[in-house]
């Protein structure tokens, strides 16, 4: 029997081999009419359809570039990127997502109108792009951190065959640096500091606003031993003397605490640098300790000093908004006029709204703890006559904590 390689025309006239291998390429012709053959594939279907499908395939051609402006910037400062997309191809195409464009701690905080930020990707919104068409995806990010960082977007969008296509298009780096302004007072936590561009200003006092939970006491501690183990005078009223029994007892030269609760004599042995007071009712006793303490900072230990003032609460609700006011003008005034930097709290749930209002009004900035479930976060809402960054920013406590005190899983209120 002959072979598809044995077919050929006969000189000699018709034979009975040649009417079989006549009715052999007519049955091969109808068989090869309904087949298309791309490359190694072979199709078959309604040749029309099989060839729509492939030209659209074919003709989906997207180029991108990316700029990225400047390489070289300090945190809060802008970042301007640019993706220049051009469709090349013969049909439409219609742009899906853009994944890891940005890296972590950078805030997207201008973009088109069509996009949508979605869970770390920007969605396009299937925006159509057509033939020959330019699209310039215009961005800008505030850094939140130091570092170097690169920008490895990838793009996914839609051929005219309503299939999906992904490609990286190129990739950028950027080196961010500190962006400390001068006379800031760190507070112990970097992420916070980079959001007061360096930390709280000199002399200043900040009120922090939030819940009592682990983040809040945290950041205290941070706040606290930042500063004693510079050397740094520092103050602390607090209700609860168990989270800083040992910073008493290791900083007994520059750390002056004072307990304003009628168990106090249970809670913290009398030391030289311990206050003990009968709790916030009598608010004289309190300045006359202070002005205690202060005669010896006076004599004793120059340079720079903080103060933390965690009773506010405790004070509002025993005496109200108009004399928890008045006192704390006061205090104010005296710590501020002998060089100290403050960090106070205040819960605001335990409050009214003008009473908290009425406390608030008296700080130069305020620092908010938000709630968002299980996670918190971190947001400067004012800082008179001060720059800073707006921006929210997760709390880690992996950040905040040494690494005994996480395998205890214990925090301690201040």
């Amino acid at each position: 029997m002959p072979t598809l390689g044995d077919l050929s025309v006969n000189p000699k006239g018709p034979s009975a081999d040649e009417g079989f291998e006549k009715d052999l390429g007519l049955a091969i012709k109808r068989v090869l009419k309904d087949l298309v053959i791309v490359g190694d594939k072979v199709y078959k279907q309604d040749i029309p359809k099989v060839t729509e499908t492939l030209e659209r395939e074919i003709s989906a051609r997207l180029k991108a570039n990316l700029s990225l402006e400047p390489r070289k910037a300090k945190v809060g400062e802008e970042i301007h990127l640019q993706l220049h997309l051009a469709n090349e191809g013969r049909t439409p195409v219609f742009l899906a997502k853009i994944e890891e464009i940005f890296p972590q701690h950078f805030d997207l905080i201008t973009k088109p109108d069509y996009i949508h930020l979605s869970a770390g990707f920007l969605d396009l919104n299937k925006k159509q792009l057509n033939p020959s068409e330019i699209e310039d995806l215009d961005l800008a990010f505030i850094p939140l951190s130091e570092g170097t960082f690169s920008t490895m977007p990838r793009l996914s969008f839609f051929n005219g065959a309503e299939q999906q296509m992904t490609f990286d298009p190129c990739c950028a780096t950027v080196e961010i640096q500190e962006n400390i302004y001068p006379n800031r007072v760190k507070t112990g936590y970097k992420d916070l500091d980079n959001l007061l561009l360096g930390g709280i200003p000199e002399k200043y006092a900040v009120i922090l606003t939030s819940v009592s939970c682990d983040e809040r006491e945290l950041l205290v501690k941070k706040f606290l031993e930042t500063a004693l183990k510079s050397g740094e005078a520092t103050l602390c009223f607090t209700i609860d003397a168990m989270g800083v029994k040992a910073l008493t007892e290791r900083f007994s030269e520059n750390f002056f605490l004072f307990i304003c609760n009628p168990q106090a004599g249970l809670i913290i042995k009398e030391m030289p640098n311990v206050y003990q007071l009968k709790g916030v009712e009598n608010l004289i006793d309190i300045n006359i300790a202070l002005n205690s303490a202060i005669r010896k900072l006076d004599n004793e230990t120059p340079g720079e000093r903080r103060a933390y003032i965690g009773i506010i609460s405790d004070v509002l609700l025993q005496h109200g908004a108009i004399q928890t006011r008045r006192w704390l003008t006061g205090l104010i005034t005296e710590l501020r006029s002998r060089g100290f930097t403050t960090l106070a709290h205040v819960n605001p749930y335990m409050h009214r709204p003008e009473e908290v209002q009425a406390i608030l009004d008296l700080f130069e900035g305020e620092i908010n703890i938000i709630e968002e479930g299980p996670e918190k976060l971190l947001q400067i809402k004012k800082l008179l006559n001060q720059p800073y960054l707006a921006n929210q920013r997760l709390i880690k406590k992996s950040k905040l904590t040494d690494k005994h005190l996480r395998r205890r899983g214990k925090w301690q209120r201040y």
